[in-house]
């Protein structure tokens, strides 16, 4: 007979756990400031305001992108310039910040072998996900190849349903049945 495992397990509280404190350390102060500095540095070249450390939420800043991408085959390029506010750089150096701690958690927990099977990481490719999602509109679907936890992350997954999938509690985004690899939410 099958041993079916009972929901709230060890490996259930030890993920709603890690997913605790990853979310409190990414929410201190000291990110806030080192998102205000990052930003700041990140925008000191391509931006029309002149000091973006000072925004307030309100203003918004031009990104001259001329020369970084190229198009193949498409009818009319996309413009070579984007606005963003204080608020969306904010948000996505946030969701980046979450990102890499998730995935260092991630790294720790499969070397300690408590994630089984393969574990694909992200970790240095946050930007990549972060910034097809935000040219994305909610209705639109992404398919991913097998290094899909920050997707599903940023596509309005949880850190613990993520963690809870990796490893394999019936709280993970396809109730720990896809493991690593296999990620799938009809609502993300």
């Amino acid at each position: 007979p099958h041993n079916i495992p009972h929901p709230i397990t060890l490996k259930t509280m030890f993920a709603t756990k890690a997913a605790s404190l990853l979310l409190r350390r990414s929410a201190t102060a000291a990110s806030s400031r080192a998102a205000a500095a990052v930003t700041s540095r990140a925008l000191g070249n391509g931006i029309a305001n002149s000091n973006p450390r000072f925004m307030s939420s309100s203003d918004v800043a031009t990104f001259d992108l001329t020369g970084s991408f190229e198009t193949h085959n498409l009818e009319t390029a996309p413009n070579n310039t984007i606005d963003m506010t204080k608020d969306e750089l904010l948000s996505h150096f946030e969701l980046m910040y979450t990102m890499r701690r998730m995935e260092i958690t991630c790294d720790n927990e499969y070397k300690a072998r408590a994630i089984r099977g393969f574990c694909h990481l992200y970790d240095g490719q946050e930007a990549v996900a972060t910034g097809i999602n935000a040219a994305f509109d909610p209705e639109d679907s992404w398919i991913t190849s097998y290094r899909c936890h920050c997707v599903s992350l940023a596509r309005g997954g949880t850190v613990a349903s993520i963690l809870g999938e990796l490893f394999g509690n019936i709280g993970g985004q396809t109730q720990g049945k896809g493991g690593a690899m296999h990620f799938y939410n009809k609502e993300h």
